[in-house]
C-alpha cells in the first residue's frame, strides 16, 4: 500500500497545506499519517477556552474531526510547546520522527520547508527543519532511543508545501519553487470545510478561505530530496517518475 507521512506543527496546518492532496490520494486507496507535533495551546483564537488544557483538549477534537473528513487513516498530536518549537530538543523530537519513519515505512514524506512556507511561521519553520532531519536520519542506522530495533528506511520523497503567492501582511520570505502542482480543484471545498473543523479558529476562516481559493484549485510542493521528478513536462502527481 503507498503511504503519505504529513509532519504539521499546529492543528489546522493539515487541512490548509496539504488537505487537498490527503483527499484526492486517500479517495485513491493511499494511506495517510498526520503526526501534529503540538496541540495549539498558544493560539490567539482560543474559543472560549478556560485555559491552555482546555484549548489543548478543543484543538485535539477538533484536528480529529478535520483528519476524518480529508481521509487521514491515522493521526496524533504530541506535546511539544506549542509558539517555542525551537526550544523542543533536537536530537529526541527528530527521534521520535526516525521511529514514526521506520516503523510506518511511508512511500512520502510532506511537511514545510525551513523559511517556515507561506506563513513563515516559526513552529512550521521548526516542523519541517524537525521532518527534514528525520528523513535523512531515518535511512541511517545511527542509534536514537527506541529505534535500535528498527531497520533503516528510505522515505522515497520530502516534500515541502509552498504557493505562488503569501497572504498579506506575512513576512516576505523566499518560498521553495513549486515542482509538483496537484490538481486539488475537485477538493477544494472539503479542504475548507475541514479547516472549518477547527472551531476555536474561527476568527480566520473568511481570510483562509480567500486565500485556499485564490490557490486556483492547486496544492504545490517542492522537492526538497529524494528520487528526481521527471525532467520534462509539468508534474501534477506526487509519485511521478517513481517505480510502482
Amino acid at each position: 500500500m503507498r503511504r503519505i507521512l504529513c509532519i504539521s506543527a499546529h492543528p489546522d496546518d493539515e487541512a490548509a497545506a496539504f488537505g487537498g492532496s490527503v483527499s484526492l490520494y486517500s479517495a485513491h486507496g493511499v494511506h495517510c499519517r498526520l503526526v501534529c507535533l503540538t496541540a495549539g495551546e498558544a493560539a490567539r483564537n482560543r474559543g472560549g477556552a478556560a485555559d491552555n488544557a482546555a484549548l489543548q483538549a478543543l484543538r485535539r477534537a477538533e484536528l480529529a474531526h478535520s483528519c476524518k473528513l480529508l481521509g487521514f487513516a491515522r493521526h496524533e498530536v504530541w506535546d511539544l510547546p506549542d509558539a517555542h518549537l525551537a526550544e523542543a530538543d533536537f536530537y529526541t523530537t527528530v527521534g521520535r520522527l526516525v521511529a514514526v519513519i521506520r516503523d510506518y515505512r511511508p512511500n512520502l514524506m510532506l511537511s514545510f520547508g525551513p523559511e517556515g512556507s507561506v506563513t513563515g511561521h516559526p513552529d512550521h519553520a521548526m516542523a519541517g527543519t524537525f521532518a527534514t532531519a528525520a528523513f535523512h536520519y531515518a535511512a541511517q542506522q545511527r542509534p536514537f532511543p527506541g529505534t535500535e530495533d528498527l531497520p533503516a528506511f528510505q522515505v522515497s520523497r520530502l516534500l515541502y508545501s509552498t504557493a505562488a503567492f503569501q497572504p498579506p501582511d506575512f513576512p516576505k520570505l523566499f518560498l521553495p519553487p513549486p515542482d509538483v502542482a496537484v490538481p486539488v480543484a475537485a477538493w477544494v471545498e472539503r479542504k475548507i470545510q475541514a479547516f472549518r473543523c477547527h472551531a476555536t479558529q474561527a476568527p480566520l476562516f473568511e481570510r483562509v478561505e480567500t486565500f485556499l481559493r485564490l490557490a486556483g484549485g492547486r496544492e504545490l510542493f517542492h522537492l526538497a530530496a529524494g528520487v528526481p521528478l521527471p525532467s520534462t513536462g509539468a508534474v501534477d502527481d506526487l509519485w511521478a517518475g517513481l517505480d510502482e
